[in-house]
């Protein structure tokens, strides 16, 4: 009997053991592979994180840059338009093309061009109709680095040596007739600066480059923020992937990850420059926006590793007497709750060092959530408005409207602002109104429905883009409109009035002996003279008339109601005798005189460029009578005229 019993323990406490190794065994592969998924999910999250937020940044960056580049390149072409359709300039080259010999026509050709110099063109040269060229003004650049094709209507070349510069080639024509051709240069400070000093730079990989395509595998590029050197590469990668650059010269605007032309993995946004033939893209390597992630994971997979082999060691006595499992679990448990206190410091350390605002909302709008950065941006206290509704942080009628928006997306479940981007207007605590980019995302806790936004305060942001605007409708100096807003204005007088004729006049508007006064007493105070000659055109005016730079010392002023035609000469006399007065700039006291030249619709023209140049041509007959005259278009020489 006691062998019998013997033989029974024997045979059970192998059948224990193998049971308890296979427990243990398949325990541990549990472990194991979950620990290898949760590992894997974190890695992905962080990554994807990462790559989001630096997607939003780059392509927020690049469209500043693409606009204000594409801006600085229109405005540099119109201005050398400009000089192409004047009056006076056809007028001397038609006398040149028919006597070659005419000296006259040629010295007032020469001092028409030096004069256009001051706008700030770096160079301007003239061509008759054979080819030849009649005079010029200024250095052109000799032997760039870099030129390529822009896409205009006519010859247009941006060219790098050292700076970036606009050259055109812009046919003069009269009556339908090429008689010539004006040849500029403009220097393109703005462009060059991106390149330098004004560029924002992300990290010690981030580049930012501008090319143009130059055959159909390759491209030409500038020098960029990181190789001061031109280059010309293909278009795809040693790998054979499309470079980031060859997405924007497909007239294609977004954000990749790829190998760029060194072979190197990056992040890049791309965007084309309007339709000029030209790409942008601001690039950074990828291995610079995974540093912090894989930092991170140094810590990360040594603690999972630890973890994991604790928890092997504990399943390796799974089967011990149980008050020694107890006493593990009490010890691991305590070891757990240690743990999660300090994932709960680092969550809420980062939430608290974040740069974006974060805050999370229950479903009855609620705050339950508001970090250090919301409180920056918001200007509240976490605790002025943690258990309040978040309508307090929203003007109306959004305010207003918030609670029953909530409650509509509950029951129906379908919202079009959850996860994406959006702009919206806040409100701060001190009652001040401005513009956030916020992503909404929801969430569940313990079965309850929860909203998290994450916000950026975009009000730097919305004032530059106003400024861009502003600059490339406004004259620089004076702050009048420029030249193609007056048309615009023009244009749209020349729609409301077509039906009805109501007459309007234009007023080409030219300063007398302005060159004598800058060569005198230099450009600081001939940009002094001008800004008193805008100031006092604008008080002339009524309200609903415009008052714009043409360039130089030249200016238009639209009368968009008149009772009858004759009604703008009391107007061009009150302008002539307000700018009469003397000014005193530099201590000095300065007589400053206009030139006047009217047209009148629908008389003398009934579309915008036919009363730009009937207006101009009257001008040049008033300052041919003397000073301070105005003159109609297509009075005649000998007929009474108003003066100073």
């Amino acid at each position: 009997m006691r062998d019998q019993s013997s033989k029974n323990i024997n045979i059970l406490m192998p059948h224990s053991k193998i049971e308890q190794k296979r427990i243990t065994l398949v325990a541990g592969l549990i472990l194991i592979i979950s620990a290898a998924i949760v590992g894997t999910m974190v890695f992905y999250i962080m990554k994807n994180h990462a790559e989001d937020l630096l997607r939003t940044s780059l392509q927020a960056s690049l469209q500043s840059h693409v606009t204000l580049a594409q801006s600085e390149i229109r405005q540099s072409f119109e201005k050398s338009a400009t000089v192409a359709t004047r009056p006076f300039l056809i007028s001397q080259i038609s006398d040149v093309n028919t006597k070659k010999d005419d000296e006259d026509a040629r010295t007032a050709l020469r001092q028409g061009v030096e004069s256009f110099l001051i706008t700030g063109l770096n160079a301007i040269a003239l061509y008759d109709v054979q080819g030849q060229k009649i005079v010029q003004a200024g250095n052109f650049v000799t032997a760039p680095d870099l030129d390529v094709p822009i896409h205009f209507a006519q010859n247009t070349q941006l060219i790098y040596k050292g700076k970036y510069y606009l050259r055109a080639t812009i046919n003069i024509v009269d009556d339908g007739r090429i008689i010539g051709k004006v040849v500029t240069e403009n220097p393109l400070p703005a462009l060059t600066n991106m390149f330098e000093s004004t560029l924002p730079r992300r990290g010690a990989t981030s580049d930012f480059a501008l090319c143009a395509k130059a055959t159909q595998n390759k491209m030409k590029c500038f020098p960029t923020t990181l190789y001061r050197h031109t280059l010309t590469i293909n278009f795809n990668s040693g790998a054979g992937a499309p470079l980031p650059m060859s997405y924007a010269l497909n007239g294609k605007t977004g954000f990749v990850i790829t190998r760029d032309y060194r072979d190197q993995e990056v992040v890049a946004a791309y965007s084309p420059v309007d339709s000029l033939g030209l790409g942008m893209v601001l690039k950074m390597d990828s291995g610079e926006l995974y540093a912090p992630v894989w930092h991170q994971l140094r810590y990360l997979i040594p603690l999972m590793i630890l973890m994991l082999s604790a928890a092997l060691l504990a399943l390796r006595w799974l089967l011990a007497p149980l008050i020694n499992q107890l006493v593990r679990s009490e010890k691991e448990t305590r070891e757990a709750n240690e743990r999660l206190k300090d994932s709960e410091s680092h969550v809420r350390l980062l939430l608290d060092n974040a740069d974006e605002g974060i805050i999370s909302i229950a479903a009855d709008g609620t705050i339950e959530l508001f970090n250090p950065a919301a409180e920056r941006i918001f200007q509240y206290p976490s605790a002025d408005v943690l258990g309040k509704n978040i309508s307090m942080l929203m003007p109306e009628p959004n305010a207003g409207e918030h609670t029953r928006y909530i409650e509509r997306y509950l029951k129906g479940g379908d919202s079009h602002v959850i996860g994406t981007v959006r702009e919206v207007d806040a409100l701060r605590g001190n009652g001040d109104v401005f513009p956030i980019e916020l992503r909404v995302s929801e969430f569940s806790l313990h079965g309850q429905c929860k909203f998290i936004g994450i916000m950026h305060d975009i009000t730097e942001r919305k004032a530059a883009e106003a400024k861009i605007i502003h600059l490339a409708h406004y004259d620089a100096l004076t702050d009048l409109p420029n030249r193609r807003l007056v048309q615009d204005r023009i244009q749209n007088t020349i729609a409301r009035v077509r039906r009805s004729q109501t007459p309007f006049a234009v007023m080409f508007i030219d300063l007398n002996r302005f060159k004598e006064i800058n060569d005198t007493l230099g450009h600081d105070a001939g940009d002094q003279l001008l800004k008193v000659v805008a100031q006092r055109l604008s008080a002339s005016l009524r309200a609903e008339d415009t008052v714009g730079r043409q360039g130089g010392d030249e200016f238009i002023v639209l009368l968009a109601n008149l009772s009858a035609p004759h009604d703008s000469a009391f107007v061009a006399q009150k302008i002539i005798d307000v700018l009469s007065e003397p000014i005193e700039i530099h201590g000095q006291i300065v007589q400053p005189s206009a030139s006047i030249g009217i047209a009148v619709y629908p008389q003398d023209g009934d579309d915008v460029d036919s009363l730009l140049k009937h207006s101009d041509q009257a001008m040049y007959l008033a300052k041919d009578s003397g000073s301070g005259v105005y003159r109609f278009y297509g009075q005649a020489p000998n007929a009474q005229s108003h003066t100073e």
